[in-house]
């Protein structure tokens, strides 16, 4: 007699049985810089959709793709937002085109294949390395996928050398390893060329700062005789990105940046900020001391002792201000990318004027000086004035949801909290019951026309009609699932809503944390008008509804 293998094999929970809700998850690595290359975005995608409509009892739920993003960790945008989706139960597999779109690294890529995977039900399927976590589609291989893990680790690192080796020779070269010159020069062949037109406009910059002209007067000069900006320049000569720089004026930044720009001075800087493709360095700027300097590189636009003379009073000028800041009391901007103009829609700035040594804060508008396109009338108003309002309206809220907190405990009192779930949880197992039951008839019905019960054409007739019932059910069984999650969600003292405003029923002045907790954006008006637009809109939205039906459907009063 043969012997029986005891070994256990993985097989999909219940509801995996019936329903593959998948994700497909598509990556192109940053070595590309999210460019599109044979292994592209489209190829892959349309490559993973064609292998699901293989499968049965599967439909696709979503679509996660980080373009340009490295696989050696896994801090990517829609790789966090795919594992959300899979805590929160809405996928419980993962197609991918082969492991190393999964990850690169091998660690990493264990953690998840070993633990999280497992603990949150989710299976990954890669396949072109035939991998199938649940051992159903491939046979068995974790071995294997481990060692293509460990291989795909290497070749990260060995690409990540050779490109930073490749810059680091053309550096040394004096070529620019950039896309784009800066103003005042075109870049042909990595190196930068004087342009005429732009280069004299930046030689009368450095002219008017050597007379004593400020920053901003120097913009404002250069706007009303209607010269082109840097990036409205670099949009007329053809570069895609600044394409709608036409708009954009000049500001008192950019001249700045021109005036200390040591590039005009003929000499070549790289290396100012770290870059490693494989490294889990954060990538950031380094410190001038740090910084690759190669004189004389390319023709220069304006005299070094010009451009010595300008830097080092603007550096004298520096170290002034930054001492009278150590004195100063700090001041944190509440608001900050919070506040935009009600008229124009454009991010409202926060000033400082000191009068008598002490500090006012204020807010204004002022895009209409900035962009050409934009009728904005420029207003201010005092900070203290704009919290005291939105302070108000916050108050407002938090009366509200302690109203709605006390309804809620005297719903639970009443026990019809738990009758409301109980309800909604034996409608569910009733659609689970029925969907096991068709599943079972269905399986069934091709042993019985094999032994001659029924026809084929019976087959073929109770085939369709339990996979359409089948797939009835499944909707309905999710649609129910959905509810009963936002009821427990939502209609309870637990509500994101109620209890993100309680959280702050004693607080007295707005800080930043009750600002970025509560508030997703407010707009503001130069009649001095304000509007809110609150965060957690569609949790009191489910809240008030789902309150309003319970008070007509068992007659409770009190709110």
């Amino acid at each position: 007699m043969a012997r029986v293998s005891r070994k256990k094999k993985k097989v999909a929970p219940l509801l995996g049985c019936y329903v593959l809700k998948i994700g497909l998850y598509v990556r192109l690595s940053n070595e590309n810089n999210g460019g599109m290359t044979d292994i592209s975005v489209k190829t892959q995608l349309a490559y993973l959709k064609r292998f699901v409509k293989k499968l049965e009892n599967a439909r696709i739920v979503d679509v996660f793709i980080d373009n340009g993003q490295t696989g050696t960790n896994f801090n990517r945008p829609e790789w966090q937002r795919l594992m959300e989706a899979a805590r929160r139960k809405e996928i419980n597999c993962i197609v991918v085109k082969d492991l190393s779109r999964f990850a690169r690294s091998y660690i990493d890529a264990g953690d998840y294949l070993e633990r999280i995977f497992p603990e949150l039900g989710v299976r990954l399927i890669a396949i072109n390395d035939s991998y199938d976590s649940y051992n159903i589609l491939f046979p068995e291989k974790d071995i294997l996928a481990s060692f293509r893990n460990l291989a795909n680790d290497y070749y990260s690192k060995d690409i990540s050398r050779k490109v930073l080796s490749a810059f680091e020779t053309k550096k040394n070269k004096g070529e620019y390893i950039g896309s784009k010159a800066p103003y005042g020069y075109v870049l042909i062949d990595n190196h930068f060329v004087v342009d005429p037109p732009a280069a004299a406009v930046v030689k009368r910059i450095f002219d008017m700062r050597m007379a004593g002209m400020s920053f901003g007067k120097i913009a404002r000069q250069l706007n009303e005789e209607g010269v082109a900006s840097p990036s409205r320049y670099a949009g007329e000569h053809g570069y895609r990105k600044y394409k709608n720089g036409r708009v954009i004026l000049w500001q008192a930044q950019a001249v700045s940046r021109i005036v200390y720009n040591q590039t005009y001075a003929g000499d070549l800087i790289v290396g100012k900020f770290n870059k490693s493709i494989y490294s889990n360095v954060p990538n950031g700027k380094l410190k001038k001391e740090q910084w690759k300097i190669i004189e004389n590189a390319h023709e220069r636009i304006v005299e070094r002792e010009i451009f010595q003379i300008i830097n080092e009073t603007g550096e004298k000028n520096r170290k002034e201000w930054q001492e009278s800041q150590e004195t100063a009391v700090s001041h944190e901007n509440v608001l900050k990318d919070i506040l935009v103009c009600g008229n124009c829609g454009h991010k409202i700035r926060r000033h400082k004027s000191t009068k008598k040594g002490k500090p006012k804060y204020y807010y204004s508008c002022d895009s209409g000086q900035r962009y050409a396109d934009v009728e904005c009338c420029p207003f201010s108003i005092v900070e203290h004035k704009v919290h005291e309002l939105i302070l108000q309206q916050i108050r407002i809220q938090i009366e509200l949801a302690i109203e709605m907190e006390t309804f809620l405990l005297k719903i639970k009192e009443d026990c019809l909290m738990s009758r409301e779930n109980r309800d909604r949880k034996e409608a569910l197992g009733r659609i689970q019951g029925d969907l096991n039951r068709y599943l079972y008839l269905k399986s069934g019905i091709y042993e019985d026309m094999r032994n001659g019960v029924l026809t084929q054409e019976e087959y073929l007739i109770l085939k369709e009609k339990y996979a359409e019932r089948i797939k009835q059910l499944q909707k309905e069984y999710e649609e129910k699932d959905k509810e009963l999650k936002e009821y427990k969600t939502y209609i309870s003292s637990e509500n994101r809503w109620v209890q993100a405003f309680l959280g702050f029923r004693d607080a007295n002045i707005l800080t930043r944390e009750m600002a970025e907790t509560l508030l997703e954006k407010v707009e503001l008006y130069d009649d001095r008008r304000i509007h809110i637009i609150f965060k957690f809109r569609d949790d009191y939205e489910h809240l008030s509804s789902g309150l309003e039906r319970k008070v007509k459907a068992y007659g409770v009063s009190g709110i």
